[in-house]
C-alpha cells in the first residue's frame, strides 16, 4: 500500500474486502450494519470504522471525507487556471 488513506471495504460476517479504493466518499456509500471500513496509510492499520460510528459527532469518517474534497477542489482550481491560460494564450496567437 501507498504513502495515502487506502479505505477497504470489508463485510464483517465473512472477513472479505469487497472494495478497496482510496476514495473516502465511495467508502462511505457502503457502510452499512455488518460492514467495516478499515482506513490503511503506509501499511499500517490506522482506523476501523463501522457503522454505529457513522452517527457520532463528529464522525471518523469526516475528516477524511472534508480532506478529499479540499483536495478535489484545489485539482479544479489549478485545471481552471489551466485552461484560462490556454485560451489566452490561443487568442493571442490569433491576433
Amino acid at each position: 500500500m501507498a504513502n495515502y488513506n487506502t479505505f477497504v471495504v470489508v463485510d464483517c460476517k465473512t472477513r472479505k474486502p469487497f472494495l478497496t479504493t482510496s476514495s473516502a466518499r465511495k467508502a462511505s456509500k457502503e457502510l452499512k450494519t455488518g460492514v467495516r471500513i478499515e482506513v490503511w496509510n503506509n501499511n499500517e492499520l490506522v482506523v476501523r470504522i463501522y457503522e454505529s460510528d457513522k452517527n457520532k459527532d463528529p464522525s471518523p469518517l469526516s475528516a477524511y471525507i472534508k480532506a478529499e474534497k479540499e483536495y478535489i477542489g484545489r485539482k479544479q482550481a489549478e485545471a481552471e487556471k489551466r485552461n484560462q491560460r490556454r485560451k489566452a494564450a490561443k487568442l493571442a496567437r490569433q491576433k
